[in-house]
């Protein structure tokens, strides 16, 4: 975090403060979580869903706090008072959430010759944050958000650990509804600008496809005649995206894009190898992430630097020596009873299902292979009609076992049992009965893809397969993202 007076962050986010304390300098960490306070740090008291964080101030303030951010006030503590809020989801007003959206934006202000990079889409958006994070350092210290930093509070908690030496900053956009974004790039104001895809995530709250291309097109809306849009030129809608924004536009793809991926094959792992093409030259890129899907985001991630005049070959030693980094996304593993495992339980919509099954089908050829699946959730009236549709895929590519999850994915199992499936087909209705499942029907060089929206908690039943079932995971709760 960039040195600051507390008066100038009370004026930086419209926030009242005792005179007495204008003077106090900070430097500290900004946290949104009492228990994480150090000495000389700010807390953020934000009225959540869940928890109000004014109520840890008293503890934030022992912690060594030297200053608060609320909407309320106490005459003995060292508070920067907030009342211009907007309501969540659970209608509660939340002025300190809109308090750290503008003091990030200051402190961008602050920090003018940081590049700013922006990615947003209905899959792939953390792989590519970390694609972006590793080649970014090809041109100095970068910032990154840590694992989905992607909204009005995750994104100004990236911000604040930005700092004079900072060269690159990577934002994750995430929304879930129509202004989202719109806000976020209010805040950060990129410079270049990524859409992956548009997919059916989310449609139960978008409601059609259509409402998701306006709504991720709000990344490019906005930029400037110098910025750049970057798209993928694979996608249905590539055209429609690009009518959206007067930036310059750079495409990724398979087929006649600026940024070009030729001669692609794929290894036991569904790990890709092709060749990186740009402005007539090219470079081999052996990727150690898993999945065909990878190519797109290891295209977005290269164009991004491509532009800014990165040397190819770089790039691409880059990307072949880059791994996965944030948990549950198509990590592979094996037990030590021999069980391999993908997992790739930190979400699920139609597009990345599939993608995880094509990986499952690629790598288990001569393997006994499972699906075990849970609800791909905020599907709407599509619901039905779209775990149908990986019920089939799961015929087509004759996956052997599957496993299902809970009411929500009992449209898979209840389609396989009506249409041939050759497999074995088993359902339960809880994480803690999986578990169960897995112990006794799970053996040595099976191969399990372990995938779900992340609120289901399949992590569960990939851990416990890790720890061979070894300890009680049964009745453990897990935080999750909604």
């Amino acid at each position: 975090m960039i040195k600051l007076k507390l008066k100038e962050i009370a004026q930086a986010i419209d926030g009242n403060l005792d005179s007495k304390y204008f003077s106090i300098d900070f430097s500290g960490n900004i946290e949104i979580d009492s228990r994480k306070i150090k000495p000389g740090d700010i807390f953020v008291a934000i009225n959540g869903n869940r928890v109000n964080g004014n109520s840890y101030i008293k503890e934030a303030v022992r912690n060594g706090a030297i200053a608060i951010i609320s909407e309320e006030n106490d005459p003995n503590l060292c508070i920067i008072q907030v009342r211009d809020g907007v309501k969540n989801s659970k209608e509660i007003d939340q002025p300190a959430v809109v308090a750290m959206g503008k003091l990030a934006k200051y402190v961008l202000q602050k920090l003018p010759n940081i590049l700013k990079i922006s990615v947003t889409g209905s899959s792939g958006k953390t792989t590519t944050k970390d694609l972006l994070s590793d080649l970014a350092k090809l041109i100095g210290p970068v910032v990154a958000p840590i694992g989905s930093f992607n909204n009005e509070i995750g994104l100004p908690q990236t911000i604040f650990k930005c700092s004079e030496e900072t060269k690159v900053l990577i934002s994750e956009m995430g929304a879930r509804e129509k202004g989202n974004i719109s806000h976020l790039c209010e805040i950060v104001n990129p410079h270049i600008s990524i859409i992956l895809n548009i997919g059916s995530a989310h449609i139960e709250i978008f409601g059609s496809k259509e409402n998701i291309v306006e709504t991720k097109s709000e990344i490019v809306q906005d930029l400037k005649e110098t910025d750049f849009a970057i798209l993928n030129k694979d996608d249905e809608y590539f055209g429609k995206i690009s009518s959206k924004t007067k930036a310059k536009i750079i495409s990724f793809g398979t087929k006649d894009a600026d940024v070009l991926a030729t001669e692609i094959s794929f290894d036991e792992l569904n790990r890709a190898q092709f060749k990186l093409n740009y402005k007539g030259q090219n470079s081999l890129v052996k990727l150690k992430i898993i999945g065909k899907h990878q190519v797109h985001n290891a295209l977005a991630a290269a164009a991004a630097f491509l532009i800014k005049g990165v040397d190819l070959n770089k790039i691409a030693e880059i990307l072949s020596n880059s791994v996965a980094k944030s948990e549950l996304r198509m990590q592979y593993f094996e037990s030590k009873t021999g069980i391999k495992v993908l997992n790739d339980s930190y979400n699920a919509n139609p597009e990345s299902m599939r993608a995880g099954l094509e990986v499952l089908q690629s790598i288990g050829n001569g393997k006994n292979t499972w699906a075990v699946l849970g609800e791909m959730r905020e599907l709407g009236k599509e619901s039905k009609i779209m775990h149908e549709k990986i019920a089939q895929l799961i015929i087509d590519f004759k996956i052997r076992n599957t496993l299902i999850v809970g009411q929500g994915a009992k449209y898979i199992y209840d389609y396989l049992m009506l249409n041939n499936y050759l497999g074995s087909a088993n359902y339960v209705e809880t994480v803690e009965e999986a578990i169960k499942n897995c112990k006794v029907l799970l053996a040595k060089n099976d191969l399990v893809l372990v995938k779900a929206s992340r609120s289901i908690g399949l992590e569960r039943v990939a851990k416990a397969i890790e720890n061979d079932f070894s300890e009680n995971l049964l009745n453990k709760t897990q935080e999750v993202d909604q």
